[in-house]
């Protein structure tokens, strides 16, 4: 049985803040209206989790409730499926659906009422560190393609692989891969230790961050590697490439993720009293000469 789960909207994109559609009581049922875009195998679910806004009263982000909707539901219409770059149009398992009176019994919201944000951040961590183990595997897979294309190519006098560039893009690759495997496994491990994704959300967006990057930097190298087969539709690379981008809007974009590393990082800083920075040399000179006037004194006398 597969799900799909429908938060983004054609107008506020993933920005919860934003989203118009909304569910209201009518007695012992929900009454939902409105538009949500890009829900992925929504044209072969049994199922949809909705997100929509509840109480349009409430602050920012604390108005909105989650429902399970099953596709056969009356007044559930997609009205087209979206496909990625090198699909045809018309082609692709992300719908735009249109919610047309769509009634269904309380019991069906996930959760308390107006909860839906929380559960949403609680998910979309998971899912985030979900998307970067798949990263490294992808990544790890053109590596290996790019060192064996190396290793087997003879051209220009002697292998790939005795080319400084392609040398370069090896190395590269492999330290690039190894920090970002790291990064994700002591973020792994601070969410094992913890048990609360809300204490580790720095650093799984930082994950976010930098997980797109990691992806299209090795994929683009080993499809160079390749030559015009590496830009074939006979190897996965541009496939990769196009990936990369797609880790970098999917749970969030990469821009909204650094605003939220930022403020998180700067959370551990006050700023300084004061005209100067605190590691201003001549400041930290002058203080220093102060604290230890007396031995400096002692020494000149000692001369």
């Amino acid at each position: 049985m597969f799900s799909s789960y429908s938060m983004t909207e054609p107008e506020g994109g993933s920005d919860p803040t934003q989203f118009k559609a909304s569910a209201v009581r009518d007695g012992d049922e929900w009454v939902i209206n409105g538009h949500k875009f890009f829900s992925s195998n929504a044209n072969t679910a049994a199922f949809i989790i909705v997100m929509v806004v509840t109480s349009p009263e409430a602050p920012r982000g604390k108005g909105m409730s989650m429902f399970l909707i099953p596709t056969g539901t009356p007044g559930v219409i997609i009205e087209r499926n979206v496909g990625l770059a090198g699909d045809k149009l018309g082609e692709g398992s992300h719908a735009l659906i249109r919610y047309d009176n769509v009634r269904v019994p309380a019991s069906a919201m996930l959760g308390g009422e107006n909860q839906a944000f929380a559960i949403a951040q609680t998910r979309l961590g998971g899912g985030r560190i979900h998307h970067a183990m798949r990263t490294i595997g992808q990544s790890q897979r053109a590596l290996d393609m790019m060192c064996e294309r190396a290793l087997s190519r003879f051209t220009a006098g002697s292998k790939l692989a005795d080319k400084q560039f392609v040398q370069g893009y090896i190395a590269d690759s492999y330290a690039q891969l190894l920090q970002f495997r790291l990064m994700v496994l002591y973020t792994a491990w601070e969410i094992d230790k913890y048990n609360d994704y809300k204490k580790v959300r720095k650093d799984i967006a930082a994950i976010k961050i930098t997980m797109p990057g990691v992806l299209h930097d090795i994929a683009a190298r080993a499809l160079q590697v390749h030559g015009a087969l590496g830009a074939s539709n006979e190897m996965p690379f541009a496939q990769m490439v196009h990936g990369s981008f797609v880790m970098g809007l999917a749970d969030g974009p990469t821009e909204v993720h650094k605003v939220t590393v930022a403020k998180q990082v700067l959370r551990d800083y006050k700023a300084v009293d004061g005209l100067w920075p605190s590691e201003h040399l001549p400041a930290r000179l002058a203080a220093a000469r102060a604290k230890y006037a007396a031995y400096l004194e002692n020494e000149v006398g000692n001369l």
